[in-house]
């Protein structure tokens, strides 16, 4: 069981529950932990993941599936407009494409559904006002030709 905890109710508008530390009225609350929850019902085996970080994500995706009973993946990332919204947002350096080592095998568009990528005629292109920085794009380059943009 996966379960996606993006700190807010991203499907029906970014909606106040449990999970969040402040009440409908912003007054300061005690957020219940899905972690805490999910153990409290019996689960063993559980996995806190940032999914930014895939390397560590897909290992605990291995490790849950080969698992002899039921494994719970937590994957825990502030939704980014709500985060932005909310003041919250640390945007890190914007991607670029290198283009001298891109081979164009488009694992980065094939792979992600990342809004700042595109195509470019036929290169791959990414819109550095569109990216928020998090390197998913230059873990999945089979070339390592997705980099932060020089300042």
């Amino acid at each position: 069981l996966v379960i996606l905890d993006n700190g807010t109710t991203a499907m029906t508008g970014h909606q106040i529950h449990p999970g969040v530390d402040t009440s409908v009225m912003g007054i300061p609350r005690t957020r219940i932990s899905i972690e805490a929850v999910v153990r409290a019902l019996g689960v063993k085996d559980v996995h806190l993941v940032k999914p930014f970080k895939l390397k560590k994500t897909m290992e605990a995706v291995k490790a849950a599936m080969d698992y002899d009973g039921l494994s719970v993946i937590i994957s825990q990332e502030l939704c980014p407009l709500f985060a932005k919204a909310t003041g919250q947002f640390k945007k890190s350096k914007a991607f670029t494409v290198n283009q001298n080592k891109c081979k164009n095998h488009r694992d980065c568009l094939n792979l992600l559904a990342c809004p700042a990528m595109y195509l470019n005629g036929e290169q791959v292109e990414i819109d550095k006002n569109l990216c928020i920085g998090c390197s998913v794009c230059a873990q999945v380059c089979p070339e390592n030709a997705i980099v932060p943009v020089k300042d």
